[in-house]
């Protein structure tokens, strides 16, 4: 008999319902352009190629003398694995249930969309406005998976809204200013899997009297003034509750949508038309998400039972700074460089509560993510007037070093891109782009205790990659 589910919304969906692994660190997105994507976003915070500076560096916007308009995205092929064994034992050791926590591409392909306007006033001044998204993921586990307590669903969606000013403050010196408007969507759902299984193996061997007396002694033996009576009540209802469970029902669930704001600003200084180096920040966001009818499985009234009840949880979305470098060495040949450092080691835990005052937690994880960085070097060859062709490599570090998690797959990974640029007429072009972006093999472990009566654990090892493909169109006007 399948039990409602109980719902926890942490992380987000990709815009237009669209969501992916993440493609930098942890769950963050780098795919804010094409042009960007066919050199390994090398350079991206001191490069104007089109308008999708507003994304990464508003400083960028004093290059241009047009108002220029770019819109396309980037889908993302993910390929991540997961394998090994899961088991289900008793608090003691006794083992119950053993399976297999063997899953193929846990993160289902996504497109990242992104549009961006600059628009110069005058010499000194130039607005720009965009959309993109910089956090997002989807990992999702078939319903009966036997390590359904650590898989499931976890959806993250990020729309950042972005509005930004320059302005050129000397004739090589300038700064820009942009304030975010992140739109959120977040599921996070864990099943049974063999939990369940283990439960009713113990049951099966023991025989259902022996379990509810062995419950009933833990009752008393916590609050003596229960009655033997009532404790048997409570012993029978638990395994009642936990009979009607199957391996593909949710144990968690939490959903919502939710707004954040933060801001960004950048600077650029250029030594001369062919050189220029561009420093970007963006702030921290936190996200409120708060669920009416957050569920999970808890010792509610001396029972294990469902229970639902509203539930908040805050994502704490980090700080990121990138450097960057532009050097036009001949008329042809370009090379261009970033270092992108991101404040993960904000982001602890994710720890959903009941806001009913029973002091319940609706979902609990440790992260303890640390701080990250990001290489890229790349070049661009001005083939003809109308051809540019692009490159470039890069190194993301993993943000996850402590608690490595299958619901947030993340490792460290090498990027390998190529891209060109092809205009129509002056005004009128196409960026196209392709990476492949490699990941180390991982080990790790993960373990959960339900509620003092089952510890479940799967030994992982986890192989990733991907392939992303971008398009975007851009016109000056």
């Amino acid at each position: 008999m399948t039990t409602s589910k109980l719902t926890k919304t942490l992380l987000s969906t990709l815009l237009l319902g669209a969501a992916t692994g993440a493609s930098a660190a942890a769950f963050q997105l780098a795919e804010v352009s094409t042009s960007g994507l066919g050199r390994a976003y090398a350079g991206e915070a001191a490069m104007a190629d089109n308008a999708s500076v507003v994304a990464t560096n508003p400083a960028l916007m004093s290059l241009f003398k047009q108002k220029e308009f770019s819109a396309g995205g980037v889908y993302v092929d993910s390929r991540i694995h997961m394998y090994g064994p899961v088991t289900a034992t008793t608090a003691s050791g006794l083992k119950l249930a053993t399976g297999n926590a063997n899953a193929n591409s846990v993160v289902p392909g996504a497109f990242i969309p992104n549009m961006y306007f600059v628009s110069p006033i005058n010499d000194k001044f130039a607005l720009g406005a965009g959309m993109n998204v910089n956090f997002g993921l989807k990992s999702e586990y078939s319903r009966d998976y036997d390590a359904g307590i650590f898989g499931g669903v976890t959806d993250l969606t990020t729309i950042n809204l972005n509005l930004s000013g320059s302005y050129k403050i000397t004739d090589n010196l300038t700064a820009g200013l942009g304030i975010n408007g992140v739109y959120a969507k977040a599921e996070v759902e864990r099943t049974a899997g063999i939990a369940i299984t283990g439960v009713k193996n113990i049951l099966k061997a023991k025989g259902e009297d022996a379990v509810k007396s062995q419950l009933s002694g833990a009752i008393r033996a916590k609050n003596p003034r229960v009655s033997q009576a009532a404790a048997d009540a409570l012993a029978q209802k638990t395994i009642n509750n936990l009979k009607s469970l199957d391996k593909q029902d949710s144990l968690v669930h939490l959903k919502d949508n939710a707004w954040g704001f933060g801001w960004n600003a950048g600077l650029m200084y250029e030594f001369n038309q062919d050189n220029r180096v561009g420093l970007a920040y963006h702030s921290k966001i936190d996200i409120d998400f708060t669920d009416r009818n957050a569920l999970s499985l808890q010792q509610h009234q001396g029972a294990l039972t469902p229970y639902v009840a509203e539930g908040s949880l805050t994502l704490k979305l980090p700080a990121y700074w990138e450097f960057s470098g532009f050097h036009q060495l001949t008329d042809h040949w370009a090379v261009h460089y970033s270092y992108k450092y991101t404040e993960w080691n904000r982001f602890k835990e994710l720890r959903g509560t009941y806001q009913d005052g029973s002091g319940y937690e609706a979902f609990a994880k440790k992260e303890e993510y640390k701080n990250n960085s990001r290489f890229a070097v790349g070049t661009t060859y001005n083939f003809s007037d109308a051809l540019t062709l692009r490159a470039g490599l890069a190194y993301d570090q993993a943000a996850s070093k402590k608690h490595l998690s299958a619901s947030i797959p993340d490792t460290d990974r090498m990027w390998y891109s190529l891209g060109a640029t092809y205009k129509f007429t002056p005004n009128l072009s196409v960026d196209v782009g392709f990476s492949h972006l490699r990941g180390k093999k991982k080990h790790f472990v993960e373990t959960q205790n339900i509620k003092g009566l089952l510890v479940v654990e799967a030994d992982y090892t986890t192989k990733a990659s991907a392939n992303l493909y971008g398009l975007n169109l851009n016109y000056r006007f």
